[in-house]
């Protein structure tokens, strides 16, 4: 009968260490994480400052008023002739037989406009003048009413006096100024003449 031949002594040390091994299961790997490169920037943390709030909008200082004086306060019958460019009834003006001496102004705005020595009766049922003090009044075309007339206005405040006429042969001046009662105002001769309201132009 064969003796069974030993196992060499290396070979049974390689056995054992084998299944000692394989009884563990083996070591597991660690996973290592490396430093950032030098070159990679670094994270930046998210930022914890309150954000700043938006400037509030720029207010704009408010116009300053005009500083012009207003013109004299017309009660509605005078505004409707002299704003509005009507005309009052025929001999029911108060200047219309006035023939006292002085000077006749601009109802809304004071300005010089007639001398009663210029005033005559013309019997047409409004004052009438034959001349004005120079540079104080503007013409101006009328074609309303299916008429081609002459307008007069002040001209420092542009208010409705009425109409000029000429041709008429009514004094040696050959014009006629007529005008409305309402849009004059009449100061005695040596009475105070009140200043003109002169108002700055608009911007």
């Amino acid at each position: 009968m064969a003796g069974i031949e030993p196992v060499p002594m290396i070979a049974r040390t390689a056995c054992l260490l084998f299944l000692a091994f394989a009884s563990c299961g083996g070591t597991q790997a660690t996973e290592v994480t490396s430093p950032p490169r030098a070159s990679e920037p670094a994270p930046v943390a998210a930022s914890t400052a309150p954000k700043s709030e938006p400037a509030p909008a720029t207010t704009m200082p408010a116009s300053r008023p005009d500083s012009s004086p207003s013109y004299n306060k017309l009660t509605p019958a005078e505004a409707q002739v002299i704003l509005q460019k009507g005309t009052e009834r025929a001999f029911t003006g108060e200047y219309t037989e006035n023939e006292a001496e002085g000077t006749y102004i601009c109802r809304q705005c004071n300005a010089v406009l007639y001398r009663s020595e210029d005033k005559f009766h013309s019997g047409c049922g409004w004052p009438s003048f034959d001349d004005e003090v120079a540079g104080a009044v503007e013409r101006h075309s009328d074609h309303s009413h299916g008429m081609e007339r002459v307008e007069i206005t002040c001209k420092n405040c542009g208010g409705h006096l009425g109409h000029v006429f000429t041709g008429e042969r009514m004094t040696d001046m050959n014009t006629r100024h007529c005008v409305n009662s309402v849009s004059l105002r009449f100061v005695k001769a040596g009475d105070p003449l009140p200043a003109p309201i002169v108002k700055k132009p608009a911007k």
